[in-house]
């Protein structure tokens, strides 16, 4: 069997019949409806004027201060528990996938494979192509919502808005940005993807070794981990698109955080690669059966 044979089959077993993919626009959804309402809260009878897509965007994915530099006396603290319900998702869609293709049926398509690299690959591109429909579906929805409720469709954000967000911060200084370049403004919209495919790519390459639940688990710390931590190996920050530095002065260096994504995600397709052409999943495989017969 072919390596674009293989990649079909992902992509129809993992992507097409996968109806968790559904749940995502209804997840959506309801944050975007959660921050129009915040900022009616904002606003507090003043207007900000006129709300844009790409503030919407900002809002879903604002995030919040660390927690580990919050000032001690500030007793609340603010978790972004629709930010991590996003990611949390987004990597439960595919946890188990890889695997039970590995230990069920996928084991007859692997003793067909020529190569066993063709079957890595293949389900390295099922993981690229998997967290790229979910952002989809994710920016689709912001979309669709901004246009129904009369958002301003451009790339530019209020600033009045996104200044008033940022004067909330009790860590950092509101950089009072007036213009973002056309660069920082794509690092801004891509930095989500690149996390999300990295959480999957860690989580898919666990898989060879532990049980997804457990590679589940660490995906989801990593997470949360980005919630507490501002330091730049908290790679997970860097979705966090308002506590940036393009919005507040010593915020998170998205280009970093977008390098560090990218060379995880590498790493873990040549490793993955290299210890699934070392290991005999077939053998290990039919010795499991034999216990079980």
């Amino acid at each position: 069997m072919n390596v674009c044979k293989l990649i079909c089959c992902d992509i129809y077993q993992g992507i097409i019949k996968n109806r968790r993919f559904l749940v995502v626009p209804i997840l959506c959804f309801f944050e975007c409806m959660y921050n129009d309402n915040l900022v009616a809260i904002l606003s507090n009878g003043s207007s900000f004027g006129k709300i844009t897509i790409f503030d919407l965007f900002t809002l879903v994915f604002r995030g919040n201060d660390p927690i580990s530099k919050l000032p001690k006396d500030n007793s609340l603290m603010e978790l972004p528990y629709f930010w991590i319900a996003i990611f949390v998702f987004a990597v439960f869609i595919g946890f188990e996938y890889m695997h039970n293709d590995l230990t069920q049926f996928g084991t007859q398509i692997l003793t067909r494979c020529r190569k066993r690299e063709s079957w890595w690959l293949s389900k390295c591109i099922w993981c690229i192509a998997a967290t790229v429909w979910c952002y989809i579906l994710i920016i689709g929805t912001i979309f669709l919502y901004g246009v129904l409720h009369d958002f301003i469709l451009t790339p530019e954000n209020n600033y009045k808005l996104t200044d008033a967000l940022t004067n909330e911060s009790v860590v950092y200084e509101s950089a009072s940005c007036k213009s973002i370049g056309i660069m920082d403004r794509l690092c801004i919209i891509i930095a989500p993807l690149t996390v999300i495919l990295a959480l999957n790519m860690i989580q898919m390459t666990l898989c060879l070794v532990i049980k997804p639940v457990y590679s589940y688990i660490i995906s989801v710390v990593l997470i949360i981990a980005g919630t507490f931590s501002d330091s730049q190996i908290a790679f997970t920050r860097s979705a966090m698109v308002l506590y940036n530095m393009n919005y507040l002065k010593k915020g998170y260096n998205t280009h970093v955080g977008i390098i560090i994504c990218l060379t995880i995600t590498a790493l873990c397709m040549i490793i993955g690669g290299i210890y699934f052409k070392k290991t005999n999943y077939l053998q290990e495989n039919m010795m499991i059966f034999r216990v079980n017969f």
